[in-house]
Parts: C-alpha cells; sequence; structure tokens
C-alpha cells in the first residue's frame, strides 16, 4: 500500500468519525446542533467549506467526490451544487496554472509514473482541446487531476478551459449531491435517478469521444488498460 492509499484512507476515516460521532451524540453533537449552528454562522461556514474543498481537491485529486456529499449532508441541493461548483472551479484552475508553469514534460512525466503511455499523450495532446476538457470533465470515472493537467499545457486559453471544465463537472456535482441526499432522506428515486444520470452522462460523453476513448482510458488509469 503506498503513502497515497494511506492518505485517503486516512481521511475517509476521519470523514466516517466525524459523521458517526455526529449520529451518536459524542460531545454534545447532533444534527440538530450542527444545522443550527450553521443556520447562524452560514457565511462563515460556507467559506470554509468552499477553502477546505479547494485545498483539499486541489492537492489530492479523489476529495472532489466526498466534499461534494459532505455538502449535500449540510445545504441544500442548490448551494450544494453551487458550492461545489465554485471550489471545483477554483482546484480545477490552480491545477491549470500549476501546470500550464511546470510545462509539458514535467506533465508527461508525471503520467508516465503513474503508468501512462508517451504515445497516448502525444495523441490526446493533439485533440480539439475544448471538446477534451469537457467531455473528460463529463465522465465520472476520470480522475479529475487528467483534465485539470491537460489543460494546462494543450492550445487552449484559460477563458475555454474554465468553460468546458464548469459545463462538464455541472451534471456530475449535481447528481452527486443528489444521490447523497437520496440515501440521506431515504428517498430511493433519487437515488435511482441520480445513478441513472452519471451513467447516461458518462455513455453520451464516450459517444461523442468514441475514437480517443482508448488513449484517455490508458492516461487515466494505466494499470487496467494498459
Amino acid at each position: 500500500m503506498n503513502k497515497r492509499t494511506k492518505f485517503y484512507l486516512f481521511v475517509l476515516f476521519i470523514v466516517f468519525s466525524l459523521l458517526v460521532t455526529v449520529s451518536s451524540g459524542y460531545f454534545g453533537l447532533s444534527q440538530r446542533s450542527i444545522f443550527a449552528f450553521i443556520s447562524m454562522n452560514r457565511t462563515l461556514v460556507v467559506f470554509i467549506y468552499i477553502i477546505l474543498f479547494s485545498v483539499l481537491a486541489t492537492f489530492s485529486f479523489s476529495m472532489t467526490s466526498i466534499m461534494t456529499s459532505l455538502g449535500a449532508l449540510f445545504f441544500s441541493i442548490f448551494e450544494a451544487v453551487v458550492f461545489s461548483l465554485i471550489a471545483i472551479m477554483i482546484s480545477s484552475s490552480i491545477d491549470f496554472f500549476i501546470s500550464r508553469k511546470l510545462g509539458k514534460d514535467y506533465v508527461r512525466s508525471y503520467l508516465e509514473k503513474r503508468g501512462g503511455t508517451l504515445e497516448s499523450f502525444n495523441r490526446v495532446l493533439e485533440k480539439d482541446a475544448f471538446k477534451t476538457i469537457l467531455i473528460l470533465n463529463a465522465i465520472f470515472s476520470v480522475p479529475p487531476f487528467v483534465p485539470n493537467l491537460l489543460g494546462g499545457i494543450m492550445e487552449i486559453d484559460f477563458k475555454k478551459y474554465f468553460i468546458a471544465t464548469l459545463l462538464g463537472n455541472i451534471p456530475n456535482t449535481f447528481f452527486t449531491v443528489y444521490f447523497i441526499n437520496g440515501l440521506f432522506y431515504s428517498n430511493l428515486l433519487h437515488v435511482y435517478l441520480s445513478i441513472a444520470g452519471v451513467v447516461l452522462v458518462a455513455l453520451v460523453s464516450l459517444y461523442f469521444y468514441k475514437g480517443e476513448i482508448k488513449d484517455i482510458l490508458k492516461i487515466s488509469f494505466p494499470r487496467i488498460f494498459s
């Protein structure tokens, strides 16, 4: 087990422990008291959530779904989607400029260390940048670092990258929040609709990107599609 996997497990353990603590009423905490604190300190809580989300998503790519899910527990569906998207765009913008600053050689080296092939990497760089960033963000299973790092070295300006990233993240952010909301309130219809929505978005994205998906899969999941 490498250090990154251990870190992810540690974060998941902390999140699980917090949820158990809240649900069990330890230290005087309860769902009611937490919701009361949020309602009385709304601006502060939203600010902390967005900043924490942005930092964790920037340096730990798997935290996007976790933080979006946490937002769904403490905010309304609309608020959770908006706050999550703000944080996602902040972290994606940071990744974009880091990638652009460090350059193509760094990104290529980073992806090759994960097992990605140089041929797949070069073919992806030749594709339509806006379409690539949009589609990759829309496919739920593609790690966020792939479009973020590629965006920084592809022939695309920040404005177009920002728009493509935002449009690509809207569906999955909404369906993630909707899914957690369904679980929290035991609404199976929300759960099923969310799963169907994620699958449908992925299938549509794969259809429009079917000619290049093999290269993307090799970069995103090198150990599986090597």
